[in-house]
This record gives C-alpha cells, sequence and structure tokens, in this order.
C-alpha cells in the first residue's frame, strides 16, 4: 500500500511514462524470443505460452477441461484462450510465430501443421470469437500465405509476411499491419468461414507503409 501511495503522488507524466515501460517490458520476452530455437515435447504440441499477465484461463483441446494460463504451458490445436479485463497472453509456436491475446478476448487455433523440411505445405487457422490479438508470422505463414487464416465473426484475414493487429466484436472486425499486409474480406458465398485461403472477393488489401486502420 505505501508503494501505490507514493505512485500516486508522482506526476501525471511520470505516471504515464511508468504505464509505459510496463508496457514494453510486456512484450520483450515474447519478442526476445524469436530468434531462439526450441523443441516441443509431444507430437500435439504447436507452441508454448511465454508470458502471462493477469487472469487468462484455458479451454484444453485434450481433456475438454478450464484452466489458469501459465508460462510453460504447452498448446495444441484445439485450444482456446481467453483472457479477463487485465489478462495478456503470449504465444510462441513452433515455427516462431509469435502472438499476444489481450484483455477481455478469446482466441482458438483450429488448426497448426508446420513442417520445417516443407514448410510450404503448412496450414494456420486461428479463429478470434472477441477482443484484440497481434500475430507476428512465423515460418508457416511466410511459406504458405495461401493457407493461413484468421476468423473474426465477421470476417476473414488472410496474411502475406507480416505484423499485424485485429480487434473483433460480434457485429465488427478492425484491423491494422504494422510491417507487411493482409487480406481483409468479409464472408460471403464466394468467402466461407470453413476455408484455409485468403478470401479474394470484396477483399481490402491493407499494408503497413499506408498505416491505416480498416473496420468491417
Amino acid at each position: 500500500m505505501e508503494g501505490l501511495s507514493r505512485i500516486a503522488k508522482l506526476s501525471p507524466a511520470i505516471q504515464l511514462l511508468l504505464v509505459s515501460i510496463v508496457a514494453v517490458l510486456s512484450w520483450l520476452p515474447l519478442s526476445a524470443a524469436a530468434g531462439e530455437s526450441r523443441e516441443v515435447g509431444t507430437a500435439e504440441a504447436i507452441g508454448e505460452v511465454s508470458l502471462v499477465l493477469g487472469e487468462a484461463s484455458i479451454h484444453s483441446s485434450g481433456n475438454g477441461n478450464r484452466g489458469a494460463v501459465f508460462r510453460g504451458m504447452v498448446i495444441s490445436v484445439g485450444d482456446e484462450i481467453e483472457t479477463r479485463i487485465n489478462g495478456h497472453v503470449h504465444i510462441r509456436f513452433v515455427d516462431d510465430a509469435l502472438v499476444s491475446v489481450r484483455p477481455n478476448s478469446r482466441l482458438r487455433i483450429d488448426r497448426y501443421e508446420f513442417d520445417a523440411n516443407r514448410p510450404e505445405r503448412s496450414t494456420v487457422k486461428f479463429s478470434l470469437s472477441e477482443g484484440v490479438t497481434r500475430a507476428i508470422s512465423g515460418g508457416a505463414a511466410k511459406s504458405a500465405r495461401d493457407r493461413f487464416r484468421l476468423n473474426t465473426p465477421v470476417a476473414a484475414i488472410g496474411v502475406r509476411g507480416t505484423d499485424f493487429v485485429v480487434g473483433a466484436t460480434e457485429g465488427t472486425t478492425r484491423a491494422q499491419v504494422n510491417e507487411g499486409v493482409i487480406v481483409l474480406a468479409p464472408y460471403s458465398d464466394a468467402c466461407s468461414v470453413d476455408a484455409f485461403s485468403p478470401c479474394l472477393a470484396n477483399a481490402l488489401e491493407l499494408t503497413g507503409d499506408s498505416l491505416q486502420l480498416a473496420a468491417l
């Protein structure tokens, strides 16, 4: 309590600086791990939690149970990560892809197939039911750009080797590209929710150079 009272006495500018430092540090373990190599011990494992802040839970595909997310937890296809109002979860996948699940979000890993010997045959698919996620492409998305999909309730997103942020509600999808290119398209007869490839019908292409925020 004494520490909190001291922070409260700081000027607004100093408080904002402290919050910014915490935000940057929360991303460092995920970014720093990008250049490292890691072997995941089981055939079903496709990633590992590298950072947890606040409250987050996982609905496991293996046993159907729901439990708390912890650092070092193995992630498998079918798992769904859910964060609360203060929750952040960072995941590093077997192909060095990096994903962060931000507060009040639900992200499911629908499919994740990566063969380091033949990365062009990879398939990756996520579903963001609500909230915000940031994704930095790994070997799978970079080598098999026509086999990557992130679904939201109203739109499909494909990538071309990139770093992007997506926010979703039941009726809207917002996306911004930090680096690279994404293709954002609403569902239609020509854009099925069950597909894996990017949709071309009524698609909007966003690039990191444009600094645009797209909304559907």
